[in-house]
């Protein structure tokens, strides 16, 4: 007999809670920890390690440097353009008895981030002792992820359906060996922060900054599950071994079977359910507003810098299309109108350079405080897997410890016009080792980043950068239903960008 807790409700939380992580999807391709995006502008794919720049970009990476650049005004606007794919490679025994499968038991299930826009502004007005700042950047998010074919985790749900009948039907003579569905899904998520500070110099070389942040979160989800079939067997209840969609048949099994078991006729109407169309279409959308603070020294060859960015405390608020409203499967999981914590943590950076003739050299420390932020990642829904995680509120906590990035990157200005730069970054983030699978799956990086700046006038400037991100090995491997399975991630990340700085002021 199918076991009702493991075919019920629990496919389906599984199934939309793994869309659900698509939150974090641009951040992690980008830079920084789960839940942030420290690439600010195009500068930062040319030199990742900016937190003492003097460029237009320090409003992000150093807003109390602001008082050292030139008087007058400074702006710095930019694009990116980013690139990944995100791909399991699963085994898993019954996917063996997928139809579109070949009998094969590994499967490759892909998805891919093209984020085309991702826009940073940043204006500085400095005058004397002081500087007024503007920046707007995407501080999460920012990308759309696809699967056409859906994840491993889903058709683990589901490919598990012709052994659960066979087992059910085994006493009367109904079996399956094959299955097949169409399932799609879709997340898109962007942060946009806006942020606003004065910087004021206190001493010769010191000085000081408040800013404030506006954030507000758009997060969307598509996807459907639908045509999940199998091919029952039974002489008795006329079933030839034909393909036919699931809910059909667990509504003619009940329909059948229920005078003799009328338990078992409840299951399988909840069964027909569960394996019936459903169509996803949800949004999130909310706000929050974070102080920052942050010091700065320069004497004109040493400079360093440290910076505190509080936690960003958004509420997400879940907006959901009728036909996903009106869904109970769903709208239990996505329940319109209700609200959930999306924090994004906060941050520490450190950082320290040196002017060596025509040479910068840059040194920068980020640390993430992951753990205190409640987000998916904190709180998580995962599979059964062969290693223990702690519980956060009932649910598998994803977040081991915070997140550490160390960032280096020198620059030469090679002529009056002419700088060229490279840089690079490791992210090691801290996670349970349980947390690896494709429902969420950030992973420990190296990124290189190379690039130059032209100075097309006096006044303006030219940067370009492009970003490689090389990301460490994850294998998982754990069981569903008491079956094993082994899944292996990779990732890829290639980002570009481009921008122009304008300085309106005397010359340094």
């Amino acid at each position: 007999m199918i076991r009702q807790k493991n075919l019920s409700m629990k496919i389906f939380t599984k199934t939309l809670m793994a869309l659900v992580a698509t939150v974090a999807i641009a951040s992690s391709a980008f830079a920084g920890g789960p839940m942030t995006n420290t690439n600010q502008s195009a500068s930062f794919l040319r030199n990742p390690a900016r937190g003492t720049s003097l460029d237009p970009d320090a409003v992000y990476f150093n807003p109390a440097g602001t008082v050292f650049m030139a008087d007058g005004w400074h702006l710095g606007i930019g694009n990116q353009f980013a690139y990944q794919t995100r791909s399991t490679t699963s085994t898993f025994a019954p996917f063996a008895m997928g139809a579109l499968n070949g009998g094969q038991a590994t499967k490759e299930f892909k998805g891919s981030v093209f984020s085309p826009v991702i826009p940073s502004l940043h204006l500085t007005w400095k005058h004397n002792r002081w500087a007024v700042m503007f920046g707007m950047g995407v501080n999460g998010g920012g990308g759309t992820i696809e699967y056409d074919g859906g994840l491993a985790s889903f058709e683990r749900q589901f490919s598990v359906l012709p052994g659960a009948i066979s087992q059910l039907g085994s006493s009367f003579g109904l079996s399956a060996n094959q299955y097949s569905m169409d399932m799609m899904l879709k997340g898109s998520s962007m942060t946009l922060a806006f942020n606003l500070g004065a910087a004021y110099r206190f001493a010769e070389h010191f000085s000081v900054v408040a800013m404030v942040r506006y954030s507000t979160t758009s997060n969307g989800y598509e996807g459907h599950m639908k045509n999940i079939q199998t091919n029952p067997t039974c002489a008795a209840l006329g079933l030839s071994g034909q393909m036919m969609p699931a809910a059909t048949f667990f509504q003619q099994a009940g329909a059948a079977l229920g005078a003799l078991n009328p338990a078992l006729a409840g299951a399988a109407a909840q069964y027909a359910a569960m394996t019936s169309d459903h169509i996803l279409d949800v949004k999130q959308k909310g706000h929050s507003i974070s102080p920052i603070l942050a010091v700065a020294f320069n004497n004109g060859k040493w400079a360093a810098s440290v910076k505190y960015e509080f936690k960003m405390a958004t509420e997400l608020e879940i907006e959901s299309a009728e036909v996903s409203a009106k869904d109970p499967v769903i709208n239990g999981i996505f329940p319109d109108g209700a609200k959930v914590e999306n924090e994004t943590p906060a941050l520490l950076a450190v950082a320290a350079s040196r002017q060596i003739g025509d040479v910068k050299i840059s040194l920068g420390w980020n640390h993430y405080f992951d753990k205190a932020a409640k987000n998916s990642f904190t709180k998580n829904t995962m599979e059964s897997s062969t290693v223990a995680a702690p519980v956060y509120n009932g649910q598998y906590a994803a977040i081991k410890g915070n997140t550490n990035e160390f960032l280096a990157g020198a620059e030469w200005q090679i002529s009056d016009r002419w700088l060229v730069s490279a840089g690079a970054q490791r992210t090691q983030l801290n996670l349970n080792e349980a947390y690896y699978s494709d429902m969420n799956f950030s992973i420990s990086s190296w990124s290189v980043a190379l690039g130059f700046a032209f100075n097309i006038t006096d006044a303006i400037r030219l940067n370009a950068g492009y970003m490689k991100t090389l990301y460490d090995e994850a294998t998982s491997t754990g069981s569903y239903q008491n079956l094993p399975y082994v899944d292996v991630y990779k990732r890829t990340s290639d980002a570009f960008g481009i921008g122009l700085d304008f300085k309106f002021g005397k010359k340094n």
